[in-house]
């Protein structure tokens, strides 16, 4: 995963947002570990333009690179 990546989410959000809002968005971001130096993390703008800082990259799939 890399900064301008489309992703979208496939979890649930449960009550906290609207259905059919945060389906996709754009990485601004991305937050490597630093003993493992794996991926943990990514900064998201939401196609609703809602921003998720160090977001989990477990609960989203790449779309387009």
């Amino acid at each position: 995963m890399k900064v301008g990546d489309l992703v979208r989410f496939n979890g649930t959000w449960g009550s906290s947002v609207i259905p059919g809002e945060r389906q996709t968005g754009i990485v601004t971001e991305v937050w490597t570990n630093g003993r493992t130096h794996k991926q943990q993390g990514i900064d998201i703008i939401w196609d609703n333009g809602d921003f998720n800082k160090q977001f989990s990259v477990h609960n989203v799939e790449i779309v387009n690179e």
